[in-house]
């Protein structure tokens, strides 16, 4: 019986030509009068919709910090004519699921259910939206229960290297740094709250996406002309002011681990270099089988995960690489980081592994694109965040064409080792 050692060298895996062709879905664009604009994709089952309501506001058109992210909490806690009992019961009768939540550049109600009773959820959501009544019994309760869940959120290490790093990051003049405090929970009003509804959810920034049955402009007009038309003047955007790289460790008590995060300023989703990061930061830590994944956690030992993560907003963003590490191997994990980084930035990528990365942002791209409920999500990203549908193109020509000389020179200028800040939480 032959050894393995006598079988001869392994055939090489022949890879299969991709399709670059990839193509959007078509759908359809109506833009209202009043600024609204309504992208409907047509549903794969007749009997199913869905529904995003997209607001671009956020901490930007903030006055007082955290009234974004609590005026959409107040919403479904009643309206001028409905309890909070009410409203639940409502969308649990007919059957569908719903969640509305601010982040840092939007407000998103999104709503899945029956197309039978579609128009009801559409009228009963953009009522919601138009008529919150904020009562202060409410929002006392809805005081009482983000500090409960701060307080929480402040034993896990991941939750405070995170928000640390990226309030470092961000800067002290940027809208994005500031982080949650129970002094800022309690500063936020009920008066607060009514200006910033009545200033930002508006037909001028709402923009609906649609899976379902097509329906006509007059319809959307129609049914979205009880929310306010106001115009606004956008807020100012400084540029940001990213900070310098520092180290620093929170002590946490009463953890096991310690949560470990590297990262440097970076830029907004509008930049030219995006396209290329994106495509740089999965072949170092976004998929299983990055640099990281293999050296850090393969063959080291050292983690059960880690990641690099582009974490980029409409007007600023920022790179950091995340794990949850034993105290003891800090030193050593945070050296390993920055070989993979130095090496990023300075030795050609094989060909084999970049074709290898390709291959796996391709499939992940078909996988965005399959149906209409997974491409309805993508549209989304595309038009709010990068303002163009012509975004996927670009995005599928860069994975395509992407070589080792552009890895080499963006790596060098944007993840340099020497210019990440560390900063750990926990143990």
């Amino acid at each position: 019986m032959n050894k393995p050692s006598d079988l001869g060298p392994k055939p090489k895996l022949s890879i299969p030509e991709l399709n670059w062709d990839l193509q959007f879905p078509v759908h359809k664009v109506d833009r209202l009068e009043s600024g609204s604009k309504i992208y409907t994709l047509p549903s794969s089952n007749p009997q199913l919709c869905y529904f995003e309501l997209v607001f671009e506001n956020g901490r930007r058109a903030e006055i007082q910090p955290l009234t974004a992210r609590m005026t959409a909490a107040q919403i479904q806690e009643g309206s001028k004519d409905l309890m909070q009992s009410e409203i639940v019961d409502f969308f649990d009768f007919h059957g569908c699921s719903y969640s509305l939540f601010a982040d840092l550049d939007f407000t998103i109600f999104s709503v899945s259910c029956l197309q039978k009773h579609f128009e009801k959820l559409i009228e009963f959501s953009i009522h919601l939206l138009a008529y919150p009544s904020f009562p202060e019994d409410k929002l006392a309760q809805g005081k009482i229960f983000m500090k409960s869940q701060l307080s929480h959120q402040l034993t896990e290490p991941d939750y405070v290297s995170y928000r640390e790093m990226t309030s470092h990051l961000y800067g002290p003049k940027s809208f994005y740094a500031y982080n949650s405090t129970s002094e800022l929970i309690d500063g936020v009003t009920r008066e607060q709250m009514v200006e910033y509804h009545q200033s930002n959810y508006t037909q001028e920034v709402l923009s609906v996406f649609y899976v379902g049955k097509t329906l006509d402009p007059d319809f959307w007009a129609t049914k979205l002309s009880i929310l306010p038309r106001q115009k606004k003047a956008k807020p100012a955007v400084s540029p940001m002011d990213y900070g310098n790289a520092i180290i620093n460790h929170f002590p946490i008590p009463h953890c096991s681990q310690t949560s470990l995060k590297i990262g440097c300023g970076l830029f907004a989703k509008s930049d030219a270099d995006y396209d290329s990061l994106y495509v740089i930061n999965s072949l170092l830590g976004d998929y299983f089988g990055s640099r990281l994944m293999r050296n850090i956690r393969e063959e080291q030992g050292l983690t059960y995960d880690i990641h690099s993560t582009l974490d980029v907003q409409l007007h600023g963003g920022c790179f950091y690489i995340g794990a949850e590490i034993n105290a003891e191997e800090k030193v050593k994990t945070v050296e390993l980081i920055k070989l993979e980084l130095r090496k990023l930035r300075s030795e050609p990528v094989p060909p084999e592994e970049l074709q290898m990365v390709k291959n796996y942002l391709n499939g992940h791209l078909l996988r965005l694109i399959d149906g209409p409920f997974q491409s309805v999500i993508l549209l989304k990203i595309l038009m709010m965040e990068f303002k163009s549908i012509s975004a996927f193109d670009r995005l599928v020509d860069k994975i395509k064409n992407i070589d080792s000389d552009e890895i080499l020179t963006l790596a060098d200028k944007y993840l340099h080792e020497d210019k990440m800040s560390v900063i750990t939480a926990g143990v």
